[in-house]
Formats: C-alpha cells, sequence, structure tokens
C-alpha cells in the first residue's frame, strides 16, 4: 500500500472511541449466535456449527460449499467469474493451519464458510480472505471466522491485516470497518484495497468462540 491511501481513524466502536476492555467486548459481539432458522434452508441452527482448523481432509467438503456458491459470491471473493477454487489458494490455506478455519456443522462435517489469513511477502502482514455460501451470508457465520483468526494473529506474528474487496461488496466493507486498529483505505477502480494495523494488546482475554 502506498501513499495514496486515504488515511482514516477508527471506526466508531474502535478502540480509540473506547475505555481499556471495550475491544474484547467487540470481539464477543463478533461471535453472537447466527439465527437458529437460517432464511430458505434446512440447514442446522448455530448451536451445530464449529470452528475446525482445514485439513486436507477436508478439501471435498470445501469443494462441496463452492459448487453451492453462486457466480455473484465466487465473483465477490476472486473478483472474477472463476468456475473452480483455486488450486494456488488451496495450497495456501493447506500450507498452514494456522492460517485458515472452516466453518462445518458438527455432526455432518458439512462446510458452510472457509476464511483465510495468509501472511504477505513482507512476514508481519496477512491477507484476510472470507468465503461464506449463499444460504449462510448475514447470518454471523464470517464474522466468527474473522474474529478467530485475528485473535490468533498476534501470536503469528501478525500487525496488520490486508484485504481487497469489490466496492459493491457492502457487507465485507462493513465488518473490515468494524475490525480494532488503524484503519487505512485505497481505491482502485472497482476495488478497495483495505491496511488495518493491529495492535497485539487489543486482543488479549477475548471472549471463547
Amino acid at each position: 500500500m502506498g501513499s495514496d491511501f486515504d488515511r482514516r481513524p477508527s471506526p466508531p466502536g474502535g478502540p480509540a472511541a473506547h475505555a481499556p476492555g471495550e475491544t474484547n467486548r467487540w470481539i464477543a459481539s463478533l461471535v453472537r449466535p447466527c439465527p437458529t432458522h437460517p432464511r430458505g434452508t434446512d440447514a442446522a441452527p448455530v448451536r451445530d456449527l464449529s470452528l475446525r482448523p482445514v485439513t486436507g481432509s477436508q478439501i471435498p467438503a470445501i469443494a462441496a460449499m463452492w459448487e453451492r456458491c453462486t457466480l455473484a459470491t465466487r465473483i465477490a471473493r476472486f473478483h472474477a467469474p472463476v468456475r473452480h477454487i483455486p488450486a494456488s489458494y488451496l495450497k495456501a490455506v493447506l500450507a498452514d493451519p494456522a492460517a485458515s478455519v472452516v466453518a462445518a456443522q458438527e455432526h455432518t462435517g458439512v462446510v458452510l464458510a472457509l476464511a483465510s489469513l495468509i501472511h504477505n511477502a513482507n512476514g508481519d502482514s496477512a491477507e484476510l480472505g472470507v468465503l461464506v455460501e449463499d444460504a449462510w451470508q448475514r447470518r454471523g457465520v464470517g464474522r466468527r471466522l474473522v474474529a478467530h483468526l485475528i485473535t490468533a494473529a498476534p501470536a503469528r506474528g501478525i500487525t496488520a491485516l490486508t484485504a481487497s474487496v469489490l466496492t459493491d461488496n457492502a457487507k465485507v466493507a462493513d465488518l473490515l470497518r468494524q475490525v480494532p486498529g488503524d484503519f487505512s483505505l485505497a481505491i482502485h477502480g472497482p476495488t478497495l484495497n483495505v491496511r488495518i494495523c493491529l495492535a497485539s494488546s487489543s486482543f488479549r482475554n477475548t471472549a471463547p468462540e
């Protein structure tokens, strides 16, 4: 990210606006229960969801989740109408067990979402990516995954989060604005390039998943 960044203060609700301990309550809010009756699906209620690190054995379940995603959801994640989930992305996901997490149904193992926080080349920042199948979007599943990854970021030596979001992907853009930290933004055509500097002290004593 260069000098064209629009430097902005932390969004309302971020650390700058809170007394000590408020950031921890923000993390707790990310893992609040999802509605127990997902619209238009017979999926299990959120109490039957678990967050799991990604392993090779989960690739078929991830691929099945990908097939259930609409083209619009795939474009929002990878900025292109990709037919198959990129092999290079799966390779990066599997390279570091701490870098990615899935939300899966507890008893069936069906994967509903995948999120990753993969180290960039400079080593102390990482790129965030979130993919939630359509039937579970706007139900808090992605928020839980992001909270999990951010909470673990300091232990992985990650001091900054980056993300590339299409300008019309309002739900992800709104989520990023809620992450505590020094928020900066650059606009390149249809893409928002976001960088958030994270303070390790902001993630102590966080609420359990």
